[in-house]
C-alpha cells in the first residue's frame, strides 16, 4: 500500500492534545465515517475523531448468539432476557415463538427421562422457555435480538475503527452523536488508514489512492 500524508501527535502532552482537537481527525476526503471490505475482515466501519477520544456507537438491535450445552434429558432452560421479551428468539436457527407455548412445570430428570412426558417446548411459571428435544449434552445455539451500544476509541492519529461484535452481524445502521448512518451506504476507502506509535509519537498514513 502506498501512503501519502503523514499525521503526527505526540502522547501524553495532554496541552497539545486538547488544543490542536479534530484537526488531527483522519478523514476520508470529506467523509469523517467511511468503510473498508475485505476478505479476511469483511465490512470494518471507520470514525475520525478528536485523537485519543471515545466515540459512542449505537448499533440498534442486533441478534446476539450463544451456545449452551442441553440438559441430561434434552433439555435447554432460556431465562427471560433483560428486555424481557423473547421477540425474535431462534434456537438452532428455527424461530421460537414463545407467545405461543404452553405453561407447564419443568419435571424432575430421572437417567435420561422426565418424570413427566414433555414433547414439546413450553414455558415454566417463573417464565423461562425450555425447548425439549435435543441431544443430551450437545451443544445448542441460541440467538436473541439485543440492543447495543460500543464506545469506540479513537487512536492517536484521529481514527478509530469497529467491525461485527462477537456472535453478531454488523447492523445495517447505526447512530453516532444522532447522526444515522447506513452501511450499504458509507462511502469505501478500498485501503483502511495505518496509525504506527514510535516513542510516544504517533503516525498517521492515508493510502495514494485516497481524495
Amino acid at each position: 500500500m502506498k501512503i501519502k500524508g503523514i499525521l503526527a501527535l505526540a502522547l501524553g502532552v495532554g496541552a497539545i492534545a486538547s488544543n490542536i482537537g479534530s484537526a488531527w481527525a483522519i478523514p476520508y476526503g470529506t467523509d469523517t465515517v467511511y468503510k473498508t471490505v475485505d476478505a479476511t475482515n469483511g465490512t470494518t466501519i471507520y470514525i475520525s475523531g478528536t485523537a485519543n477520544s471515545k466515540a459512542l456507537v449505537s448499533l440498534g438491535t442486533v441478534d446476539r448468539s450463544t451456545a449452551r450445552i442441553a440438559g441430561a434429558c434434552g433439555e435447554l432452560k432460556i431465562s427471560i432476557p433483560s428486555s424481557g421479551s423473547f421477540t425474535g428468539l431462534k434456537v438452532d436457527g428455527m424461530a421460537i415463538d414463545a407467545s405461543s407455548l404452553s405453561t407447564q412445570i419443568l419435571p424432575s430428570c430421572v437417567s435420561g427421562t422426565f418424570a413427566e412426558t414433555r414433547t414439546a417446548n413450553f414455558k415454566t411459571p417463573n417464565g423461562q422457555v425450555v425447548i425439549v428435544g435435543k441431544t443430551p449434552g450437545g451443544a445448542v445455539a441460541i440467538t436473541l435480538p439485543s440492543d447495543s451500544t460500543k464506545n469506540v476509541s479513537i487512536n492517536g492519529c484521529g481514527f478509530g475503527f469497529f467491525r461485527a461484535l462477537s456472535g453478531s452481524n454488523l447492523p445495517t445502521t447505526f447512530d453516532i452523536g444522532g447522526t444515522s448512518y447506513t452501511v450499504a451506504s458509507l462511502p469505501d476507502a478500498g485501503e483502511p488508514p495505518v496509525c504506527k506509535t514510535t516513542n510516544g509519537v504517533s503516525t498517521g498514513y492515508v493510502p495514494s489512492t485516497w481524495p
